[in-house]
């Protein structure tokens, strides 16, 4: 993997969002591979494609690629609020790449964020645009960088350094297995997981996650029954494979 943009295929353009548009695809289409098979080509999809940069012609898992000078630690500024929850709830959102780079166009980190961890849990809506704006009543969106597990922010480029592609997929691709569960169902699952690796611990008791109650009624206020909600997503990381159930309310993490 080759770690420098090709400032020259941006003569011409004077805007800098234009240079910084040209330089990152034309990166990413010569680097960039797929995450969630073995092919090593990815096509970029037609100018004004919505939410989708580039797709892999082999699974047709898609990609939406957003480049910084310093990547965002918590909230990323995103489109329509309406169009993304549709996205999610149709189960069409893309994986994020977010390209980090430096003034002289070298890359410095590349972070794939798994689309099956795009839950409306973590998007935030904003304030409408005021009546007087070009665009008035239009309302935009956040996403929480910050609530997303660390499971699914998945580092293809580290410190200038490419990841091994194996263990990058292999990383990705275990995640896969939430497709089984409904979008509408699929935050609870994901933060179960964000709540259970922020414990540091291979193996744990129920009691810890009941100790985590705050969290999960912070991000579902309305819910009355927490404590059997959290009883539910073990049994769904049980099932998915990613643990094991070691008797008397002991859980061991499998991945």
């Amino acid at each position: 993997m080759f770690l420098e943009c090709d400032v020259s295929a941006a003569a011409g353009y004077t805007s800098q969002l234009q240079v910084s548009r040209v330089l990152s695809e034309r990166w990413f289409q010569s680097n960039g591979y797929c995450l969630s098979c073995d092919s090593d080509c990815l096509r970029q999809t037609p100018a004004n494609t919505k939410a989708s940069d580039f797709v892999c012609e082999q699974c047709d898992e898609r990609y939406e690629l957003k480049t910084f000078r310093s990547r965002p630690a918590k909230r990323l500024v995103d489109g329509a609020y309406s169009a993304l929850m549709s996205r999610i709830q149709s189960g069409s959102v893309p994986t994020l790449m977010l390209l980090e780079r430096n003034d002289g166009w070298q890359i410095q980190a590349l972070t794939a964020i798994h689309h099956l961890f795009l839950t409306k849990e973590v998007v935030e809506e904003r304030k409408p645009l005021s009546p007087t704006a070009r665009r008035a009543g239009w309302t935009g969106c956040n996403i929480r960088l910050d609530l997303i597990a660390a499971d699914a922010q998945i580092q293809v480029v580290h410190g200038r350094s490419p990841a091994d592609p194996l263990t990058v997929r292999a990383r990705f691709q275990q995640f896969n297995r939430l497709k089984a569960i409904q979008p509408s169902s699929r935050g609870w699952v994901t933060l179960t997981l964000r709540v259970i690796r922020s414990l540091r611990q291979p193996a744990f008791s129920i009691d810890k996650l009941y100790a985590a109650e705050p969290v999960f009624s912070a991000a579902y206020p309305d819910n009355n029954n927490i404590r059997a909600k959290i009883r539910q997503q073990l049994q769904v990381l049980r099932d998915l494979g990613y643990l094991e159930f070691c008797g008397r309310g002991v859980y061991k993490l499998l991945i």
